[in-house]
């Protein structure tokens, strides 16, 4: 029952989320939402997290979108995420171009960040995705990344090029 009712909301997700995520993102504040249509990586994000849900708690994909500066969640399991501007630490923890994971002891979760290509190895224009592994499924930071970059390669060898996230 319960792999059922979960395929029934992936379902809808997949196909009423998308045009919700935009006209939520685009309600919001400017300086830290903007408007993202990116249908694939929606779909990717969601189609990936059902592949490995018991290994996660949470996910989403941020990249600078085309025609953009600012580098932002343009997919994630939480739709009221979409389009939201990536925070400065993100984005110094990227530069570092490696996993990382850090113990969240309040939400007994890690938190990880790990950079991401398309299929080809081609630049997502700052990708990385970021995710949560609960500490039933892992109990070190080494272990939450084996299983970060697990989803991680699931999702980039689906990823035909950067342009195919936003169609």
């Amino acid at each position: 029952m319960q792999t059922f009712v979960r395929k029934a909301v992936i379902a809808i997700a997949l196909g009423t989320g998308v045009s919700s995520v935009s006209a939520f993102a685009q309600s919001q504040d400017p300086s830290t939402y903007m408007h993202v249509h990116a249908p694939f990586a929606q779909s990717l994000v969601m189609k990936v997290k059902a592949a490995h849900d018991a290994d996660l708690v949470k996910l989403g994909l941020h990249a600078t979108p085309p025609g953009e500066t600012d580098n932002v969640i343009i997919a994630n399991i939480t739709a009221s995420k979409v389009g939201k501007k990536s925070s400065a630490a993100d984005m110094e923890k990227l530069a570092k171009q490696q996993p990382i994971a850090v113990r969240l002891d309040k939400d007994k979760t890690f938190d990880l960040l790990i950079p991401i290509t398309d299929a080809k190895g081609r630049d997502l224009s700052g990708g990385f995705v970021v995710m949560e592994v609960p500490y039933t499924k892992a109990a070190s930071e080494e272990e939450a990344i084996k299983i970060g970059l697990a989803v991680r390669d699931d999702m980039q060898r689906q990823i035909p090029s950067k342009k195919a996230l936003y169609q």
